[in-house]
């Protein structure tokens, strides 16, 4: 009966074995911490918000100029040619050069708008650090998603061999118990639908270890081996959570997370602009120095040829009082009114999804912490299940079918309680994302924990 399928077997071991070995090979030294430093100089996302923030950083050079003085200078060089007829005489030739210089140096003295500004180029500094610690944040988060999703498809897939292998072990024994006449046939075709079905499986465990791997490279921007992790056997007792902290204290560190205060950066700058654009209808007021040279060999107009040559210094106040300008300032201030108000919403929306990410990342972790000690109990009792049904089926006392799914009972248990692991783990570190708290240290910590395999 087992011959038949000796070739399927034959050809799925060669497709996974070719499956697997297309992804990564665990086992090299690459853990958690290393893959987060390698994110952090070649994650697109990370780059984009760090050269955002150096860009913001010339913000406050650039409005700090509008308070300094500014000095310009210009110059003109001319060269005229012409004939010209004095008291009736013949024509003669003209050949005038000129040229004069100017040295201008104008230093503000009352221009509110600009100070104004100022303070707005130092706001929006604040935002785009506030955004760059935000980048980190979610690079963190996203680095430790990916690397324990790659861990749960491992171990999914390792879990999915064993299960095959288990499988096949009880097919070869149903084969064995009906070709001496002490089994049915019923036995065997139940082993052979089992042992496919946990092909299939596996199959698809396989496939999602490579998608898996995917997106991990698309982080890094190249494929790299992960140290080879049993979650099973790893984040036992120390999985990250709430501990003795109440909700009310997440919730209120939660008003200092990054999200918040990009908003409250935001609002301050909307309300500078508004500011800025009050004014607009101000008078201003500037100190102007100014020295300016004049050279001319003579005139056209004139027979003699006397050359002259001026310098001369000014110093005086500017002063420019706006009168009308079309409604424009008006319109500027009415629409910078209206975006402040907006600002202020967008400040309340962020503070409530905050909360939320609080609430559900808090309520996570204290699920999954019951969660994971229930499938604990279930894969123990599993186990036992498994043996004390295979004791049964050598001495008659349990059918074929009942170790059957006994042991596919055992395998999905630990395949939820892997994920549960991993899952639980993220709410933690989301948890302190959503406070405010995470940093590369929590990293650190979990990558402490998880332990490699021994070989």
């Amino acid at each position: 009966m087992s011959v038949e399928f000796q070739p399927i077997k034959r050809g799925l071991v060669l497709w996974l074995g070719a499956a697997i070995g297309a992804c990564p090979q665990l086992g090299q030294a690459q853990g958690l911490l290393d893959i987060y430093q390698k994110a952090k100089s070649q994650d697109a996302q990370y780059q984009i918000a760090r050269k955002s923030f150096n860009a913001a950083l010339e913000k406050v050079p650039q409005a700090r100029a509008a308070l300094l003085p500014t000095a310009n200078l210009t110059g003109n060089k001319s060269r005229q040619f012409g004939v010209a007829s004095f008291s009736e005489a013949a024509y003669t030739d003209r050949d005038v050069q000129g040229m004069t210089w100017s040295v201008q140096v104008t230093q503000p003295l009352v221009r509110w708008a600009n100070w104004v500004g100022y303070e707005q180029a130092d706001a929006a500094t604040r935002q785009a650090a506030e955004q760059l610690a935000l980048a980190e944040q979610d690079l963190i988060v996203r680095v430790a998603q990916v690397y324990l999703d790659v861990l749960v498809s491992d171990q999914n897939t390792k879990v999915m061999q064993a299960q095959v292998q288990a499988m096949a072990e009880q097919l070869a024994l149903a084969e064995r118990t009906y070709a001496v006449g002490s089994g049915t046939i019923t036995d065997v075709y139940e082993a052979k639908s089992k042992w496919a079905l946990s092909q299939a499986q596996s199959v698809s465990a396989t496939n999602e270890l490579a998608s898996k791997h995917a997106e991990l490279e698309k982080i890094l921007g190249e494929s790299l081996p992960l140290v080879s992790i049993d979650l099973n056997k790893t984040l036992h007792n120390d999985l990250p959570g709430p501990a003795t902290v109440q909700l009310d204290a997440w919730l209120a560190a939660a008003m200092q997370n990054p999200q918040v205060k990009v908003q409250q950066a935001a609002l301050e700058v909307a309300r500078m602009e508004v500011r800025k654009s009050q004014a607009a209808h101000l008078p201003t007021l500037d100190l102007v120095l100014s020295r300016n040279g004049n050279y001319s060999s003579g005139s056209l107009s004139s027979p003699a040829d006397l050359s002259t040559q001026v310098y001369s210094n000014q110093a005086g106040l500017q002063l420019n009082v706006p009168l009308f300008s079309g409604g424009a300032t008006q319109s500027k201030v009415r629409e910078s009114l209206v975006l402040e108000e907006k600002a202020q919403d967008e400040l309340t929306l962020t503070q409530r999804n905050v909360a939320s990410q609080v609430r559900q990342a808090y309520a996570g972790v204290v699920n999954g912490q019951a969660q994971v000690a229930a499938l604990q109990m279930a894969a123990e009792a599993g186990r036992n299940a498994v043996e004390s049904n295979k004791i049964g089926f050598r001495i008659g006392t349990r059918i074929n079918p009942d170790v059957l799914n006994a042991e596919q009972q055992l395998y999905a248990t630990l395949r939820d309680l892997s994920k549960a692991r991993m899952e639980t783990t993220m709410q933690g570190l989301k948890l302190k994302a959503a406070a405010g708290a995470l940093t590369q240290e929590d990293l650190a910590t979990l990558d402490r924990l998880l332990e490699p395999t021994r070989p």
